[in-house]
């Protein structure tokens, strides 16, 4: 039997045996929302939602709600993403850029 209510996201991560994570494109206040991993060096926004993976370890480094947070550089090869959140550059993981959520003018 055929599941026809199958995207086609979920299509194209069906031979990794993993889902594929839709982009976040919702409306935040006056701007778009992207996860952090998906914002290009020099782009700069605010966190609008901090996700359940290492929250306390995020807190702990200046990463909250409502921070203006700039994306310094991006390593390739699934490396870091290194931001600028307040006075401190922070290096945080591909994992916790993809469950950062911030707001972009545009």
């Amino acid at each position: 039997m055929t599941d026809h209510h199958t995207s086609q996201s979920d299509e194209s991560a069906a031979g990794t045996g993993r889902r594929k994570r839709k982009r976040c494109r919702r409306r935040c206040g006056d701007g778009v929302c992207k996860r952090l991993v998906d914002l290009d060096a020099g782009e700069t926004g605010t966190v609008e939602r901090v996700g359940r993976r290492g929250r306390r370890r995020l807190r702990s480094m200046g990463v909250r709600r409502g921070k203006e947070i700039k994306v310094c550089s991006k390593h390739p090869f699934g490396g870091p993403v290194v931001v600028d959140v307040g006075q401190s550059t922070v290096s945080l993981s591909r994992a916790h850029a993809r469950d950062l959520e911030v707001a972009t003018e545009g």
